[in-house]
């Protein structure tokens, strides 16, 4: 099992584990995967989390066995309260607690493919609190998080060429353009591939 105390904190966002024995995460996790936004991020493909219990087997399995095996995987994305509400999450008090306080507006990933060795960056925030930044915040917290506690420097950015907002994106977290190629997580499909500044210019040093 993934740990529940364990948090990434960014100015505004607590990054923390999904949990599977809570009916709120399974029911939001299925709330984000059939938004038009998430869905439209996939070529129009449906994800099949439709209900809790899907949602539910989607997180005590795939999402916890990544986290087990890689140290790094999906992550859910709370929004602190404002103003007043803010004391709320602040003092000597559990990140369970704080979390109670939060909002659940969308999850930021590190997915390691079966036939790479870097894992790649995704994101995606609820339809109603995008264009806030939300999605790059979570996601600088959790890059930084993966140089300076889990040691990874090598970090790709994968997704279908018809994606301009994740194209943007990757822009303006300072991911360089690696041109478009068949890819293995797409079924073989093209896929716009960007990655972290330093990395091999060789991409097949990283599987792909």
């Amino acid at each position: 099992m993934t740990d529940p105390n364990f948090y990434i904190e960014t100015p505004r966002l607590y990054l923390s584990y999904f949990d599977p024995s809570k009916d709120a995460h399974c029911d939001f996790l299925v709330y984000l995967y059939n938004t038009p936004e998430f869905i439209a991020s996939l070529c129009g493909k449906s994800t099949h989390i439709t209900t809790r219990e899907a949602a539910r087997k989607r997180l005590a399995t795939l999402f916890i066995d990544e986290h087990v095996r890689n140290g790094y995987g999906t992550y859910l994305v709370s929004l602190k309260p404002d103003g007043a509400n803010s004391s709320k999450v602040s003092g000597d008090i559990s990140i369970q607690q704080k979390l109670q306080s939060c909002k659940m507006i969308g999850s930021v990933s590190l997915l390691l493919g079966e036939t790479y060795t870097a894992p790649d960056l995704g994101f995606a925030i609820v339809p109603e609190e995008t264009r806030k930044g939300y999605a790059k915040e979570a996601s600088k917290g959790l890059l930084k998080y993966a140089k300076e506690i889990l040691g990874i420097d090598a970090v790709l950015g994968l997704f279908y060429p018809s994606n301009e907002s994740s194209r943007a994106m990757f822009r303006s977290l300072g991911f360089e353009s690696r041109g478009v190629r068949k890819l293995d997580v797409f079924n073989s499909k093209d896929g716009e591939v960007w990655a972290l500044p330093g990395m091999d210019e060789d991409l097949s040093v990283y599987g792909l």
